[in-house]
This record gives C-alpha cells, sequence and structure tokens, in this order.
C-alpha cells in the first residue's frame, strides 16, 4: 500500500520503482510531482487510486503490471506529456477523468476494459484512433469528448450503453 502521507517534497522525484509487495496506489499518492518521468509497478499492483498520478506534467512512461484491475478516477489526469497507455492487459475499469487531459495522448489500449467511465479521455487532444475491445460494455458520458485529432472509432456489439456526448 503506497499512500500520500509517504511524499513530503514531490518537487524533485523523478521516477518510482514500486517495492514488490505493494497492492494498491492510494489516492492521491504522487499528486503534482512534476519531474516526475516514469513508473515501474509490479505484478501486484491491483488497483490505481483517485488522482494518484494527476498532475505529473513530465510523465511519460507508465509500465503497467499484468495484474492491475482498476484505474481510477482521474488517476492520471493532467499528465500532458503522456504518450501512450498500452500493455495494460488486465484492466477491467478505467474510471471518470482517468486520462482526462492527456493533451499528447495518442495511443491507448485496454484489452479487456469492461467499463470506460465519464469524461475518461477527455480532451485528449491527440488521440487519433482508439479500437474499443469486445469486452467494454458501458462507455461513459463524455468519455472522449473534446479528442479532436480522433478520426477512427471501432465500437463492438459488447457496448450496450453509449453515455451523452461521448464523442462530441
Amino acid at each position: 500500500f503506497i499512500g500520500a502521507e509517504l511524499l513530503k517534497d514531490n518537487a524533485k522525484l523523478s521516477s518510482v520503482s514500486l517495492p514488490v509487495d505493494v497492492a494498491v496506489i492510494d489516492n492521491f499518492a504522487f499528486t503534482n510531482c512534476p519531474a516526475l518521468k516514469s513508473v515501474a509497478m509490479f505484478d501486484k499492483v491491483e488497483s490505481i487510486g483517485t488522482g494518484a498520478f494527476m498532475g505529473c506534467t513530465s510523465l511519460t512512461d507508465i509500465t503497467f503490471s499484468e495484474g492491475l484491475k482498476i484505474i481510477g478516477g482521474g488517476a492520471f489526469y493532467g499528465c500532458t506529456s503522456l504518450m501512450q497507455v498500452s500493455n495494460a492487459e488486465g484492466v477491467k475499469t478505467i474510471g471518470a477523468y482517468a486520462f482526462a487531459d492527456c493533451t499528447n495522448l495518442t495511443v491507448a489500449e485496454f484489452n479487456s476494459a469492461e467499463t470506460i467511465g465519464d469524461y475518461a479521455f477527455y480532451e485528449c487532444t491527440s488521440l487519433t484512433s482508439i479500437t474499443i475491445p469486445d469486452s467494454v460494455t458501458s462507455i461513459g458520458d463524455s468519455a472522449f469528448c473534446d479528442c479532436t485529432s480522433l478520426t477512427s472509432v471501432t465500437i463492438p456489439d459488447s457496448v450496450t450503453s453509449i453515455g451523452a456526448v461521448a464523442f462530441l
């Protein structure tokens, strides 16, 4: 368990390699670490909490654990240097605002996601295409709203609910 109280002076933190036994990254654990560039997670990390990496404007590289199931609301909100999210094989839930305002995000691959929360990719202005996996049943309100470079979307038959202005 990694909690926010561990980080008192976060302005100089540039990389994080989590201990092998960490299963939960708590809410706001690494919020506003402006120098943080990379994060490596081991297989036991199952959940990334609300706002865990919000505002980490230098974050470019994330290696997700195979055991990751939940990306909480706003977990990577405003990570403006983040360019790709891939190898997130086990993720089932992408929370509200999880990757909102990640303006340089071009690739987002979640092969086993079941739900994409409200505003999950809001204002990801560099995202050009998205293939939603067959496992997804619901796409939240404004999930891909203001993704101004988005030119291709593939929505499978498994999707039974698409929220208001999901692709506006």
